[in-house]
């Protein structure tokens, strides 16, 4: 699975787009749909803990918590006639955010592996709050000055 660069408008607190999941099958009896943050969390039976976004007025509600390298998922779930089940999972980080779109790396396979994708954005933003000369001097050297800002 190669992942990618994927623009998502959001307006007023609301993401208005989602990556297109499954569609819905004539034989459904029931549809739903979700978006959660997740993150590693060992006091948890599955190791990971989330929060799951509100629906909005418009999409789904972002959570004032979100930020930069936060994987996010997002779901699709069915029950046919039958009450088979199935579901489509879409796993990606928020790698940037403007007043008009989240920018998602993704899709990813396992919530894992886009943490692991992440990471090295999540140390460049952590870095760059360090205000101290010889830090700044250290990875401006190591990465560049332009991608300080």
């Amino acid at each position: 699975m190669s992942a990618g660069e994927f623009v998502f408008r959001h307006a007023g607190g609301c993401l208005l787009e989602t990556p297109d999941l499954e569609p819905r099958r004539p034989d459904d009896a029931e549809n739903w749909r979700w978006v959660v943050t997740v993150w590693a969390d060992s006091r948890t039976a599955d190791g990971w803990g989330a929060l799951e976004w509100r629906t909005g007025e418009r999409g789904w509600t972002i959570p004032g918590t979100t930020s930069i390298g936060d994987v996010v998922e997002f779901g699709a779930g069915a029950v046919d006639v039958s009450g088979a089940t199935r579901f489509d999972r879409w796993w990606g980080w928020i790698k940037r955010v403007s007043h008009r779109a989240i920018v998602v790396v993704g899709p990813f396979d396992h919530p894992l592996h886009a943490e692991h994708d992440a990471r090295s954005t999540v140390d460049e933003l952590r870095l760059s709050q360090l205000d101290a000369p010889d830090i700044v001097d250290a990875v401006a050297a190591a990465l560049g000055s332009d991608r300080l800002d």
